[in-house]
């Protein structure tokens, strides 16, 4: 049954979870909804049965499917976590919407806008709950660049730059077969691994009005999707922004967002910020002290830190209690989607495009170097 139809949205109460999918992330979900004392995990389902149950044996999960089906048909299930390759995606959280459950689903949201609009939908005519996993903006270091950006502490904000320069091997995309393919993943390093600090950018600074990108695979040659790609673009705000990404850098280097206003500038590396020269603002009381070390992000799939997916889960809990939409909606989710979807398109036809989008599939196809 779920939370918000059948009364058992009581704040003592806990809400009961199923998670599909054994791979790099379903260990960040359950690790984090073991954490959460409001949180409960009734069942989990992976297509592999070996693997699905040494899962719900490490975790303590009483219930393990290889049926996704079977397991969103249970009435004690509240809500689910979709931890699954990208094309999957929208076929599970339409078939859970339907079924009752409230859904949270791991970036990207989808493949591409269409699917992230009917995803949507079908969240919103259910009655239930949707979230995107985009856990950085919990993180206390983006709370308070955030709050300085919302007071105007920078002033007229000029230009923003967000790099993800990362590496990744032959291997690593040989790991799934759905890996480095435009129907399974949806993209390359845009979606992949660039793709946290996209949203951190677009949460911190805004929407963007217009923007002009290219793409292109280079250093690896079994993969269709973008290894190198690039844009250039102006906000809402009147701010330009610049992006850089790529799984081709070679040894491949932590992730950074570097904000230039009017007053100062802010420079945030991975989880630590690194500067903070701003007016009127002392910049050791906002520095890193403490090194953050959540995994090997710039060669390798290796994030596995649980804390900023447990305040991530924990809102989305108590959105399900309150009957509100949880910080990172469906809605959200789609926003850092589009952004990069727009990339592509604009790769594609040679010339700038503006936001919204006009959503076409064929967008996204070109490989040549």
């Amino acid at each position: 049954m779920t939370v918000q139809k059948k009364g058992r949205e009581k704040m003592s109460e806990k809400i009961r979870f199923g998670i599909i999918g054994g791979g790099m992330a379903g260990p960040l979900n359950a690790g984090a909804l073991r954490d959460i004392p409001e949180a409960e995990i009734a069942a989990f389902c992976d297509v592999k049965e070996d693997v699905a149950k040494a899962f719900a044996s490490e975790y303590n999960i009483p219930s393990y499917y290889t049926n996704y089906k079977d397991m969103i048909a249970r009435d004690d299930i509240d809500a689910v976590c979709v931890v699954t390759p990208p094309f999957l995606h929208e076929q599970m959280v339409v078939d859970c919407a339907k079924a009752g459950k409230h859904v949270m689903c791991e970036k990207p949201i989808a493949v591409d806008c269409n699917a992230a609009d009917r995803m949507i939908v079908a969240c919103k005519e259910a009655g239930v709950k949707f979230g995107v996993i985009f856990m950085y903006r919990f993180m206390d270091q983006a709370q308070m660049i955030k709050k300085a950006l919302d007071e105007g502490r920078l002033g007229k904000l000029l230009s923003v730059d967000c790099s993800g320069k990362c590496f990744r091997s032959d291997e690593y995309y040989a790991s799934g077969a759905w890996r480095g393919t435009w129907k399974g993943e949806g993209g390359g390093s845009l979606i992949s691994q660039t793709v946290h600090f996209i949203d951190l950018m677009l949460y911190l600074v805004g929407d963007v009005e217009r923007l002009t990108g290219n793409y292109m695979t280079t250093l690896h040659p079994d993969i269709e999707v973008d290894d190198v790609a690039n844009a250039v673009f102006k906000f809402k705000n009147g701010a330009l922004g610049s992006l850089i990404s790529s799984t081709a850098v070679r040894p491949g280097y932590p992730r950074h967002i570097e904000i230039h206003g009017e007053k100062g500038t802010i420079k945030i590396v991975e989880e630590e910020i690194v500067e903070w020269k701003v007016e009127g603002m002392n910049e050791d009381d906002y520095l890193t002290k403490v090194k953050v070390d959540s995994g090997d992000t710039a060669t390798g799939a290796g994030y596995v830190a649980t804390e900023n997916h447990r305040r991530q889960l924990t809102d989305f809990i108590q959105a399900i209690k309150e009957n509100r939409d949880p910080k990172v909606d469906g809605v959200e989710g789609k926003r850092t989607l589009e952004f990069i979807r727009a990339i592509y398109q604009s790769g594609d036809l040679g010339k700038e495009v503006t936001f919204p989008i006009t959503e076409d599939e064929k967008y996204g196809k070109k490989t040549e170097w």
